[in-house]
């Protein structure tokens, strides 16, 4: 079983998490770009092998958001950080 780094909660089990989407995916800034930008960016990329950034959500721990970097071939973990956005960064600001 793989172990994915919560940011909050340290070292949990993969299945406590559950996927979301390739945070390339949401990094861009949609009032700027058309719809067929928008199409291109989300449905038609490239198969990409290395490392990239997904966004996950701890959803069986502290419902957080994470960024990870995971290798697409070999699934190795090489980080993961709280998302911008994210659950417990909302709450610390009020």
């Amino acid at each position: 079983m793989q172990t994915i780094p919560c940011p909050w909660c340290g070292p949990r089990a993969q299945t406590e998490f559950e996927y979301y989407c390739d945070a390339s995916a949401v990094d861009a800034r949609f009032d700027e770009e058309t719809a067929v930008e928008a199409l291109e960016r989300i449905f038609i990329r490239d198969d990409y092998v290395g490392f990239h950034d997904e966004v996950w959500q701890h959803v069986l721990g502290c419902r957080g958001w994470l960024r990870l970097e995971r290798h697409s071939r070999t699934h190795e973990i090489r980080g993961a950080s709280a998302c911008r956005s994210g659950r417990h960064e909302e709450s610390d600001a009020s």
